[in-house]
């Protein structure tokens, strides 16, 4: 384990939980998984013919004739997005919380930590900070991923996207000009990136309270799927305002043919009060538990 200077000290702490999750093989297994994944999507994109996709445009009255004319790198790339950060993503930080403090706790090396002069809440913090870094990173690695294979692949252009397929409404394509596209994109990554760090502070508050990394990223992904499953019922309509998730997707308004900044202040408004709770409470009952190996 990486001996501390002065650990007391936000910087050395920070420097200290970095090196330990940085000297974690499996922490850098998603960027390996993502960049399969996105040569994989570059490679079928370039033989499907989208013919389901030429249907759906035409009942809208954009009659395509042939895929050229709206499949571009965008179209790839924002078309991954979905799966990518609703399913795949969040798996990968329930994974990586869970090995913050239960992974440490189970491993024995979390009452060393503890044993230095530091406060709990202060190293609990850290991981924190060093978690929204990685996760950061992870969502920009696949947004510039996907849009980099994308647009070298099959060019740029106008983006089509179905409103349905992004909680913008059940009806209707939205049309937005290429110029647009990379802020739009942008501004749908820091979403993107906020959002799940909404799901690290959730997660790194069940690995503060169980004794195993596997229970704290099972139990994660359990809560976080159930909150996706009440998400998905039409007749909890009135209950979507106050899910997480909901709000954790807002990065796909980016996407609708106006942007709608003002629900986008209000979810970050919402996701700034989850992170707070979820991490305050973290604290609070970290400084409780009992360390025993």
């Amino acid at each position: 384990m990486a001996e501390v200077r002065n650990p007391g000290t936000w910087r050395a702490l920070f420097r200290f939980e970095l090196s330990k999750m940085a000297g974690r093989r499996i922490t850098w297994v998603p960027f390996f998984t993502i960049a399969i994944i996105a040569a994989l999507t570059t490679l079928t994109f370039h033989y499907a013919e989208f013919k389901i996709q030429l249907k759906v445009l035409s009942a809208f009255k954009l009659d395509f004739k042939n895929k050229n004319e709206f499949a571009n790198g965008y179209f790839m790339a924002v078309a991954a997005f979905n799966p990518l950060f609703q399913l795949l993503i969040p798996i990968f930080i329930a994974v990586a919380s869970g090995l913050m403090v239960a992974g440490e706790a189970e491993q024995g090396t979390l009452r060393a930590c503890l044993i230095r002069p530091v406060s709990r809440s202060r190293l609990l913090f850290s991981k924190f900070t060093v978690l929204w870094a990685y996760t950061m990173l992870l969502t920009l690695f696949t947004v510039f991923a996907f849009t980099g294979l994308g647009v070298i692949n099959f060019g740029s252009g106008t983006l089509y996207t179905m409103n349905a397929f992004y909680n913008n409404g059940l009806e209707g394509i939205s049309v937005i000009p290429s110029d647009e596209l990379p802020g739009r994109i942008l501004l749908a990554s820091v979403l993107a990136a906020y959002g799940l760090t909404v799901l690290s502070a959730l997660a790194l508050l069940i690995s503060s309270l169980v004794e195993s990394a596997a229970m704290a990223y099972v139990i994660t992904l359990a809560v976080y799927f159930a909150f996706y499953a009440l998400r998905l019922f039409p007749f909890l309509e009135f209950l979507h305002p106050y899910l997480f998730v909901t709000h954790m997707l807002r990065w796909q308004q980016c996407f609708y043919s106006d942007v709608k900044y003002g629900d986008i202040s209000v979810s970050l408004i919402h996701m700034s009060g989850y992170i707070v709770a979820f991490l305050s409470t973290a604290v609070l009952l970290f400084k409780e538990r009992d360390i025993k190996s």
